[in-house]
């Protein structure tokens, strides 16, 4: 069984502290207004060695990683075994990428880089099976799944957008 001990810091939050089964301490402070910092401490007697300052949405991010809410193996392993000689893969929309504002069927993934989206991942609203005319964000995840040859074009895509039409 797992151990955390919880210790209140008047005036800035709580400290939370668990031991790994290494016999090192991971601890994780979480301050009034939401921000969080990680120690490490290899040596129960010894001072954090580094520290670690997330945001609130960080640090909620980060619990959906460790936690396997965003990212399982098992389940990897099980949908390699199905596609085969496919991949799926997860492409982050940075502000600045020239595709936020187009919408799915102007982005031409499918036709430049032979990929589809399966989804979009949005903080507010995630969209399964997203319609032509949905409109990429920035900040969107795209879920596509094409072959491991394609992702550097896909890549590609993402930072220069699409090219003009050559009728």
């Amino acid at each position: 069984m797992i151990e955390v001990r919880e210790t209140r810091l008047p005036g800035v939050g709580k400290k939370f502290t668990m031991r790994t089964h290494l016999g090192e301490d991971v601890c994780a402070v979480v301050h009034i207004d939401g921000r969080r910092e990680l120690y490490y401490r290899p040596d129960p007697d010894e001072d954090a060695e580094a520290v670690i300052v997330l945001s609130d949405d960080e640090a909620h991010e980060l619990g959906s990683i460790l936690g396997g809410v965003v990212y399982r193996p098992e389940l990897l392993d099980k949908l390699e075994v199905a596609l085969k000689d496919l991949a799926i893969d997860w492409i982050d929309i940075p502000t600045d990428s020239p595709l936020v504002g187009l919408t799915v069927a102007t982005c031409r993934i499918r036709t430049t880089t032979g990929g589809t989206i399966v989804a979009i991942i949005r903080k507010e609203n995630s969209v399964a099976m997203p319609h032509p005319d949905e409109v990429i964000q920035a900040n969107d995840t795209l879920v596509v799944i094409t072959t491991p040859e394609t992702f550097e074009a896909l890549q590609r895509l993402v930072a220069e957008g699409p090219s003009p039409d050559v009728s």
